[in-house]
């Protein structure tokens, strides 16, 4: 009996901890899933203060995504929060999920492990019915080159089915890009469905490319009225809605393996391609901006070349984001990219030779290609020297003082002038005197720079964000406000913004600037 009420005290004291750890719990979406399919670990906890621990692996896998909500409910007049937080993964092999710790109002509360179970599909067999095959086009590539994968649906003419649904390959670890389908063959007595992408591998390493699966859906035989057994009616829309179910089952591809190599020299471009700068003027007005456009053209990873930013002594460059316009063509990936810079000067300029490191494909080694300076004339602008460098380029750079013999000292005896003029030259020495020190501080004192009413009166004038952007430009580094603004004014002309633009505030600014 001392035992049994020993053991109901113990309940007792323990009873509240436990139901602080039923305040926190983990689980899965399921207990299996396919290689190549995605599972979701979500942990579940009540409490007005809750702190989820940062997750980036989850048993040594990578997080691929994350998403968090939270409710409140009221049970007999209490009142409770609830906060989910899940993480989505894709193990390649069975895993133990370990114990994580979530802090709730203070205190730390720990989950319980979970078990996944993940299978390895099997892919039909060669003489099967219906096949799906998994192939790549290359089993080694660079970093960035472009390889195509083909999804091949097989099916045997004497089979049909009402839907067939290709799920997308789980491509984690590369960028891809899927291309237009293709319209039915026939291969060695097989009907075939092609369904391709494209792949660019963003790190090396020996990559295992899990197996994919097809949905297929056949109609179940059952009584229909007469009408129906019309062929007109054997659609599938007519089989949903006049109560003929479809049975749905999977087919699973194999796996494909890639080696992919890194680019020497840290490049990280691949491909082939050509590059060119234009400008929209050589000779411009002092602070009018000339457009700069860098195209590079050709096939290769056109989206992962970098923003170009260019320094140039004595101007304003402003670069806009780069615009790439590509697709895919015949397994190769073409296009263009583009960007646009503007620069502003008082003087004149070179815009240096831009160049471009990337790994050709056709020469199996990096490639540098660069464009020509070009020559910028600006009229109107500040003088490039001074008076004094004027002058000190007009006289002669080195002369040689010729030799002046001494001319022979004489006695010359000084004649008393008259007192009247005395005070006459004094009188007119103190005039001269004057005159000259007003002309020299006069030239030598710097003039205060005139404010420009002219850019004032035009942004006042501005009806579009172009020709705002335009007028603001040569200010972009006078003031952390006009640098705003122009970050707005770009994204409404090349994002579709609709940013608002304080002109009066812009307009107080350039009051002290201009």
């Amino acid at each position: 009996m001392k035992k049994q009420h020993l053991g109901k005290i113990v309940l007792l004291l323990a009873l509240p901890y436990l139901l602080w750890a039923s305040s926190v719990t983990a689980s899965l979406d399921k207990p299996l899933i396919i290689k190549g399919e995605n599972a979701v670990f979500t942990l579940k906890a009540e409490g007005d203060d809750v702190s989820f621990p940062q997750l980036d692996t989850i048993a040594g896998y990578r997080v691929l995504g994350r998403a968090q909500s939270q409710s409140i409910r009221s049970i007999n007049g209490k009142v409770s929060r609830y906060v989910e937080k899940s993480y989505t993964f894709a193990p390649t092999k069975s895993i133990v999920i370990p114990s994580v710790t979530v802090t709730i109002d203070g205190q730390d509360f720990s989950t319980k492990p979970l078990t996944l179970q993940v299978s390895t599909p099997k892919a039909a067999g060669k003489n099967a019915p219906v096949q799906l095959e998994m192939r790549l086009a290359k089993k080694e590539v660079y970093v960035g080159e472009p390889v195509r994968l083909d999804l091949i649906f097989k099916r045997a003419p004497d089979t049909d089915f009402a839907k067939v649904e290709i799920a997308q390959p789980q491509l984690n670890t590369f960028w891809a890009k899927q291309l237009p389908q293709s319209a039915p063959s026939t291969d060695n007595g097989y009907i075939t469905q092609t369904y391709s992408y494209l792949l660019f591998p963003q790190e090396e390493g020996n990559y295992t490319i899990p197996a994919t699966f097809a949905k297929l859906a056949q109609a179940q035989q059952g009584r229909r009225h007469s009408m129906f057994n019309d062929p007109f009616f054997n659609d599938p829309f007519f089989s949903s809605a006049f109560g003929r179910q479809l049975q749905w089952k999977k087919l699973f591809s194999n796996e494909a393996k890639l080696t992919v190599k890194a680019l020497p020299n840290h490049l990280d471009i691949y491909g082939d391609f050509h590059i060119r700068a234009d400008v929209d003027k050589q000779t411009t007005a002092a602070n009018k901006p000339v457009n700069l456009t860098i195209t590079i053209e050709g096939e290769g990873n056109l989206d992962d070349i970098k923003k170009f930013d260019l320094d140039i002594p004595n101007a304003v460059v402003y670069a806009d984001e780069p615009q790439v316009h590509a697709a895919a063509q015949d397994g190769l990936y073409r296009g263009r990219f583009s960007q646009k810079i503007a620069i502003v000067a008082d003087q004149n300029y070179t815009i240096p030779a831009i160049s471009f490191r990337y790994f050709d494909k056709k020469e199996q080694s990096e490639k540098r290609i660069q464009t020509a300076p070009i020559d910028i004339t600006v009229t109107g602008g500040r003088a490039m020297a001074t008076v004094h460098q004027i002058e000190e380029k007009s006289s002669p750079k080195a002369q040689t003082a010729p030799t002046i013999e001494e001319p022979q000292t004489k006695s010359v005896k000084s004649v008393p002038l008259p007192d009247s003029d005395k005070y006459l030259y004094l009188a007119l020495g103190a005039l001269l005197g004057g005159v000259l020190t007003f002309i020299a501080l006069r030239f030598k004192m710097p003039t205060k720079a005139k404010k420009s009413p002219d850019i004032i009166r035009q942004v006042e004038r501005a009806k579009d964000d172009k020709t705002l952007f335009d007028l603001l430009l040569p200010y972009a580094h006078h003031d952390s406000v006009i640098k705003e603004a122009l970050a707005k004014l770009e994204k409404n002309i090349y994002q579709g913004g609709n940013e608002k633009i304080d002109k009066e505030e812009i307009l107080e600014i350039l009051e002290e600037v201009a």
